[in-house]
């Protein structure tokens, strides 16, 4: 067998374990990806998609050690980068996930899903601004991303921009609109901004969608008796 048809052959194998993976036969792709390796025990691929795998199901340690790795056999794999972010902010270690992101951005600043996760990063280090910043970089590249969308509202909501905060909710329902956490974050703005009805309005169609959704429940009960309809509030 040649050089190219044994590589041809992992791609192959990585295709169909990526495909269990996404269809959420782990086991299945557990085992391709450990063929690979008990053959090539540093192939890059293997080792970072066994560690999405191992990430997947909340072994985190594990997965930190195996994309790291990969990284260490292959230091430009942007993707790797970015699921070490990931996996990096699962263990609560934000500022490292930072910096894997913007490592995964320096290789391929095309990246949206790389800006988008620094963004929710540099959000929860409670820098709204920066958040914001790095939300609207994923959207320049990919204009349809509801998830950074919705996010941008949050962090301009926390910046005190409520106005523009509900434009953004609003782009994100557009394009997915049965996005239960917009409807309701929408109403919590609409109700910052003194438009108890227009909130209480979206409180429904996030319940509508998602009815053991805590938090709408809270807040349309809230908004309700806000409103002088107690027995309405109470049922909630």
């Amino acid at each position: 067998m040649s050089e190219q048809q044994q590589t041809l052959t992992v791609q192959q194998a990585l295709d169909l374990g990526l495909q269990h993976q996404r269809a959420g036969r782990l086991s299945q792709a557990e085992n391709i990806y450990q063929q690979i390796l008990q053959s090539d025990p540093n192939q890059p691929s293997a080792l970072h998609l066994l560690g999405v795998l191992a990430h997947q199901v909340g072994k985190n340690d594990k997965a930190v050690d195996l994309i790291t790795k990969a990284l260490d056999i292959q230091p430009d794999f942007a993707e790797a980068h970015c699921n070490l972010g990931l996996t990096l902010n699962e263990l609560g270690k934000l500022e490292d996930a930072v910096a894997s992101y913007q490592k995964a951005i320096a290789l391929k600043p095309d990246y949206a899903e790389a800006h988008y996760n620094l963004g929710l990063a540099r959000h929860a280090l409670g820098k709204p601004d920066d958040a914001s910043a790095s939300y609207r970089k994923a959207l320049a590249i990919k204009p349809d991303y509801a998830e950074a969308h919705y996010n941008l509202g949050n962090a301009l909501r926390d910046l005190g921009k409520q106005e523009k905060a509900v434009a953004s909710y609003g782009k994100a329902l557009a394009l997915k609109p049965d996005y239960a956490e917009a409807h309701c974050n929408l109403g919590a703005t609409l109700q910052d901004l003194g438009k108890p009805d227009e909130a209480i309005a979206s409180y429904r169609k996030a319940l509508a969608i998602k009815p053991d959704y805590a938090e709408a429940q809270y807040n349309l009960g809230s908004a309700l008796l806000g409103t002088g309809q107690h027995m309405e509030g109470l049922k909630y």
